[in-house]
C-alpha cells in the first residue's frame, strides 16, 4: 500500500554487528552453527543481515512456522527451500514422502545425505525458529544427519531453546559452533546507533550503562526502554528495578501511554492477527483508516515488521504481540469472541482456511468452529487436500466427528486415500455402532466400506451387483458421483475397460458440476489409463496433454499432480524423454501420501526407467527401493510386480545376470513357475501379467526360450480377451524377440508383420521398445532390408532406438509426390479438420475430398489419417516438435468440437 515502503525495515535491522557477522562467517568450518538465544536478541535480523552481506554465497533461508511441527510439512518446506537455491537438488535421493509414510529417522537422514553429496560447492542452510520443529522424527533425523554431513554442507539453526538431540558428539568432533545470548548482547556503541536509527535522543553514557545493566544487553528490551524514555523521560528508566522478564511489560505500558487513543486501540485489536494488511484490519475492526494508522505506527518504530515475501503485509514482534494480547484480554475481554468470529469469517472469505479455523477455535463458539470446519473440509475434499482434513479432524472427539455426516465422510475418505487403512477401519466400525438419529443412510456406509475394501485390497476386492446398484443410485449427488468413479476404477483394475469408461465418464460429469476438481482429475486419469490399455494411444496423449495444459496456471496442486503425471507418462511413450524427465523431476518432491497409488507408482517407475536409460543407475535403484517401501503399506501386488519387472529390466540392460538371479530369487519367480502360475490363461490380472513378463525375461537370459515363449503365449491370450491392447503389444514384441533369439527369424518376422498390421505402428511406442529389449535392433534390420518399411517420421521419432541413416529417411517426400490440392488437403488434415470441414474449406464435394485422401494415403504409403499426419510432418531437427505440434492442434480442436471423423 502507498507509503508502507518509505520507512524501510524495522529499526534495528541496520545496526552494524560486525563481530557477530564475523562469528557467523566461521560457520564454513562447522557442520552446525547453533544460534541459541531467547526471543528478542535479534537472531532473525542477524541471520538476514548475514545472508545479504554475501549474496553470491549459496544460502538456503528457511523460516519455520507452527505448521513445521508436522514432519511432513517440515520436510516438504525444506525441499522447496533447497530447490529455490539449488534447482537441481536431488529429489530422487531425498523426497519428503519418506516422512509422510513414517520411515525411520535414519532412513530420512540417509536420503538427505545422498542428496547433499551430489551438491556442488559450499552450501549453507539456515533454519530460523528451529524451536518450532518439535516432532521427534525431525529431531532424530537431524541427529543422524549432522553426524555424517558432507564437509561442504553447513547448517545454521536459529532457535530459542536447545535442540532435542545431543550435541556432545559434534562438540568432541569440533563440528559445532555455538553463538548464544551472551555473544549477542548489545554494546554501548550499538545502543547509540539504535537510538539514532529510531530517531530518538541519544542517552548519556550513565544512562546507557544503566540501560545495559537492566536489560543485560537484550535488544528487544533496549529498544522498548528507549521508546519509553522518549515518552516519559529518564524517570522511566530510573523507576524500573525489576528483572528482565518484567522489562517488556513495564516499558510497554509506558509506550502505550504515549499513544493517541486511536493508535492504542488499533495496536491492541490488531494484535489478534498473526499477519495483517490494511484491508483485513478495516474489515474485521470495522474501520476505514487502517492504512493511515499502520503507516504512522511504522514511522514510530513500534515493533511492527514488514513481511518481505508479502508486500503490504505486517506482523508484530512476538514479545510485543504477547504483551498487546495480554492487555487486550484484560481491557476488552467481551470483545474477543466477536473479533475472533469476524476474523474467522474474513479469512474464510479469502480461502485462508487454516487461519479461519484458528480464529474460530479462539472464539470459543463450538457452532462457529464446526460450521467453518465443514466448509473447509468441503473445500479440501474438492481440492484433494487430504493432509489438511486429517490434521484438523483426527484430533476431534469421535462423537463429534461420527455424528456429522460431512465430517465423517471427509475424514474416512481422506484416511483411505492416504492409505491409513487401519484408522479408516476404526472409524467405520465406530460408525456402525452409532445408534442415534445422526446415523448415516445405508448407501453412505456401503460406499465408504467399498472404498476402503477397494483401495486396501486392490484387485483382490470383488464388487457384488447389489452394492453397485445401491451406491450408484444414492440420493446424495456427491456420494453417487464418487461411487460411479470408484466403480470405474474397480472395473479398470479387472480389465473391464468398457464398463470402466462408462462409469467414470458418468461420475466425471457430475463431479465437474459439483466442483470436485481433484476427483474429476482422478476420473480423467482413469479414462486415460483405459485409453492406454486398449491401445488408443493418440486419444490418451491428447487427453493427457489437454488436461495438463488447462492447469498450467495452477501448478503443484493435487489436481495438477494428477494431470502432470499423465502428461509425463505419455511424453515418455512418445519418446520425448527429456520433457518427461524434467516433469517427473518436478513431480517427485510433490508426491505425498494422499496421492493415488497410481500417481506414486507411475512417477517413481517412469523416472527410474528414464534415469537408468541415462546410466544413472544408483539413482534409478534408489527410486525403486523407496517405492517398494511405500507399497508395503497396502496390498499392492500389481505395483510390486511392476517394480520387480523394472528391476529385472534394468539388470538385463546392464548384462548383470547375477543381479537378475537375485531379483528372481527374491521374487520367487522359479517357485511361481513350478507351481503352474502361467500354465493356463486366466482373467485379466495386471500383477500376474507383469510377473509373467519378468519371468520370461529372466528365462530368456538363461536361454530357456521354450518356457519363456509358453508364458508369453498364455499371457497374450488373457490380454487379447480383455482388450488390454497396449500390454498385448509388449507381449507380442517379446514373442517376436524370443523367436529371434531361438534363431527362427522367419517366424519372428511373420509375427512382427502381423503385430504391426493388427495394432498399427503407432502402438509400438517407447514402452514397447524398453520392455522388449532388442526390438529396436530387429525392427531396424527388417526396415533396412525392405521386409517391413517404416514411415519416415516414425523412424525419425525413434531414431535413438532405430539409428536412422540417410537411406531410411525420405524427407519432404510429400512435396514431390503430392499435387498442390493434395498438399492443401493434407495441411487441413494436420489441423484436425473433419471430411466435411475440409470440403467446406476448399469448396469441393465430400466425395472429392475422400478421393483426395485416398490418393494421399496411397502416395505416402499409409493406411489411415493418423499415419498420414505423422508421415507428412517435415524432416530435419525440428521434425518431432512439428509432429506433436500438429497433434496438439488436434487436441485443442477436440476441446471445443465434436470428435473428428478420423478418430471414430
Amino acid at each position: 500500500m502507498p507509503g508502507y515502503r518509505s520507512h524501510g525495515r524495522e529499526p534495528g535491522n541496520r545496526i552494524a554487528r560486525p563481530e557477530l557477522l564475523s562469528l557467523l562467517d566461521r560457520s564454513i568450518d562447522y557442520a552446525l552453527t547453533l544460534l541459541l538465544a531467547p526471543p528478542g536478541f535479534g537472531k532473525s535480523t542477524l541471520l538476514q543481515q548475514w545472508q545479504k552481506q554475501t549474496p553470491e554465497r549459496h544460502t538456503v533461508m528457511m523460516v519455520l512456522d507452527p505448521r513445521d511441527a508436522d514432519p511432513v510439512h517440515f520436510f516438504a518446506h525444506l525441499t522447496d527451500s533447497l530447490r529455490e537455491v539449488v534447482p537441481d537438488f536431488d529429489t530422487v535421493s531425498y523426497t519428503p514422502l519418506g516422512a509422510d509414510i513414517h520411515l525411520p529417522a535414519h532412513s530420512v537422514a540417509e536420503s538427505l545425505l545422498q542428496a547433499f553429496e551430489a551438491v556442488k560447492g559450499e552450501l549453507f542452510i539456515v533454519l530460523d525458529d528451529f524451536q518450532l520443529a518439535t516432532h521427534k522424527l525431525v529431531q532424530d533425523a537431524f541427529s543422524s544427519l549432522l553426524e555424517y554431513l558432507p564437509v561442504h554442507v553447513h547448517f545454521i539453526l536459529g532457535t530459542r531453546v536447545h535442540p532435542d538431540f545431543s550435541l556432545s558428539r559434534l562438540k568432541l568432533a569440533d563440528k559445532l559452533l555455538l553463538i548464544d545470548g551472551h555473544d549477542m548482547r548489545l554494546t554501548p556503541a550499538q545502543v547509540r546507533e539504535l537510538a539514532t536509527e529510531m530517531g530518538l535522543e541519544i542517552p548519556n553514557d550513565q544512562h546507557i550503562a544503566q540501560l545495559l545493566q537492566q536489560t543485560e544487553g537484550w535488544m528487544a528490551g533496549v529498544k522498548i526502554a528507549l521508546l519509553a524514555c522518549a515518552r516519559a523521560g529518564d524517570a522511566a528508566l530510573t523507576a524500573f528495578s525489576g528483572s528482565q522478564p518484567e522489562l517488556v511489560d513495564y516499558f510497554a505500558h509506558v509506550v502505550l501511554r504515549g499513544l493517541s487513543e486511536d493508535q492504542r486501540e488499533f495496536l491492541l485489536y490488531s494484535s489478534l492477527f498473526e499477519r495483517f494488511d490494511a484491508a483485513l484490519c478495516d474489515a474485521v475492526l470495522k474501520r476505514e483508516d487502517s492504512a493511515r494508522l499502520i503507516d504512522r505506527l511504522m514511522s514510530q518504530g513500534l515493533f511492527l515488521q514488514m513481511i518481505e515475501q508479502r508486500p503490504g503485509w505486517f506482523r508484530y514482534h512476538p514479545l510485543f504481540q504477547d504483551f498487546l494480547r495480554n492487555r487486550l484480554r484484560i481491557e476488552f475481554p467481551d470483545s474477543l469472541p466477536v473479533l475472533h468470529e469476524a476474523a474467522a469469517r474474513e479469512w474464510l472469505s479469502h480461502n485462508e482456511d487454516e487461519m479461519a479455523l484458528e480464529h474460530a477455535e479462539l472464539a470459543r463458539q463450538p457452532g462457529l468452529f464446526l460450521e467453518i470446519l465443514r466448509t473447509s473440509c468441503d473445500r479440501w475434499s474438492r481440492k484433494g487436500d487430504c493432509i489438511s482434513i486429517i490434521r484438523w479432524l483426527d484430533p476431534l472427539p469421535d462423537e463429534e466427528v461420527l455424528t456429522d455426516r460431512d465430517l465423517f465422510i471427509a475424514l474416512i475418505s481422506a484416511l483411505i486415500l492416504s492409505r491409513r487403512f487401519n484408522q479408516a477401519r476404526y472409524y467405520l466400525d465406530a460408525l456402525q455402532q452409532q445408534k442415534n438419529r445422526h446415523q448415516p443412510d445405508e448407501s453412505t456406509q456401503i460406499f465408504l466400506e467399498m472404498m476402503l475394501q477397494l483401495f486396501q485390497h486392490d484387485t483382490d476386492f470383488m464388487l457384488n451387483t447389489d452394492q453397485a446398484m445401491l451406491i450408484s443410485s444414492s440420493q446424495h449427488h456427491d456420494i453417487r458421483a464418487f461411487s460411479l468413479t470408484i466403480l470405474g476404477y474397480h472395473y479398470l483394475l479387472h480389465g473391464e475397460f468398457g464398463n470402466a469408461m462408462q462409469y467414470t465418464e458418468q461420475g466425471r460429469v457430475v463431479l465437474g458440476q459439483l466442483g470436485y476438481e481433484y476427483l474429476c482429475s482422478y476420473a480423467d486419469l482413469i479414462q486415460i489409463l483405459c485409453d492406454r490399455n486398449t491401445g488408443r494411444m493418440f486419444e490418451a496423449m491428447q487427453n493427457a496433454e489437454s488436461n495438463f495444459e488447462k492447469l498450467r496456471d495452477f501448478p503443484h496442486t493435487p489436481t495438477w499432480i494428477n494431470a502432470a503425471t499423465a502428461a509425463a507418462v505419455v511424453r515418455y511413450e512418445q519418446n520425448r524423454t527429456q520433457d518427461s524427465l524434467n516433469l517427473l523431476e518436478e513431480l517427485v518432491p510433490l508426491v505425498n501420501s494422499s496421492c493415488a497409488t497410481e500417481i506414486i507408482a507411475y512417477t517413481y517407475l517412469t523416472l527410474s526407467r528414464l534415469l537408468s536409460l541415462r546410466q544413472e543407475n544408483a539413482r534409478a535403484a534408489r527410486l525403486l527401493s523407496q517405492l517398494k517401501r511405500i507399497l508395503q503399506m497396502g496390498n499392492y501386488d500389481r505395483f510390486m510386480s511392476q517394480v520387480v519387472y523394472e528391476e529385472l529390466r534394468q539388470a538385463h540392460a546392464e548384462n548383470d545376470t547375477d543381479a537378475m538371479d537375485r531379483i528372481a530369487d527374491a521374487s520367487q519367480l522359479q517357485e511361481r513357475l513350478v507351481n503352474g502360475t502361467w500354465r493356463r490363461t486366466r482373467a485379466y490380472d495386471e500383477g500376474w501379467e507383469r510377473y509373467g513378463l519378468a519371468t520370461s525375461l529372466w528365462l530368456c537370459s538363461k536361454q530357456r526360450f521354450e518356457e519363456a515363449e509358453h508364458i508369453l503365449e498364455v499371457i497374450l491370450a488373457a490380454l487379447k480377451k480383455s482388450g488390454a491392447n497396449s500390454r498385448a503389444v509388449v507381449v507380442e514384441a517379446n514373442l517376436v524377440l524370443t523367436r529371434h533369439l531361438m534363431g527362427d527369424d522367419n517366424v519372428a518376422l511373420h509375427r512382427l508383420k502381423k503385430m504391426v498390421d493388427y495394432y498399427s505402428i503407432i502402438c509400438i511406442n517407447r514402452t514397447v521398445f524398453d520392455e522388449a529389449p532388442g526390438l529396436g535392433t530387429f525392427l531396424r534390420r527388417c526396415h533396412e532390408i525392405g521386409n517391413l518399411p517404416l514411415p519416415a517420421i516414425y523412424v525419425e521419432m525413434f531414431k535413438d532406438l532405430l539409428q536412422d541413416s540417410p537411406s531410411t529417411l525420405a524427407e519432404g517426400r510429400e512435396d514431390t509426390l503430392l499435387t498442390a490440392k493434395e498438399q492443401e488437403v493434407l495441411q487441413l488434415l494436420r489441423n484436425g479438420l473433419s471430411n466435411n470441414e475440409i470440403s467446406a474449406r476448399i469448396g469441393v464435394a465430400l466425395s472429392t475430398t475422400k478421393w483426395h485422401l485416398k490418393n494421399i494415403f496411397a502416395k505416402l504409403g499409409v493406411s489411415n489419417r493418423m499415419a498420414a499426419i505423422l508421415q507428412a510432418a517435415q524432416g530435419g531437427s525440428g521434425m518431432r516438435n512439428q509432429v506433436w505440434a500438429a497433434v496438439t492442434g488436434v487436441a485443442t480442436t477436440f476441446a471445443t468440437s465434436p470428435m473428428p471423423e478420423f478418430l471414430l
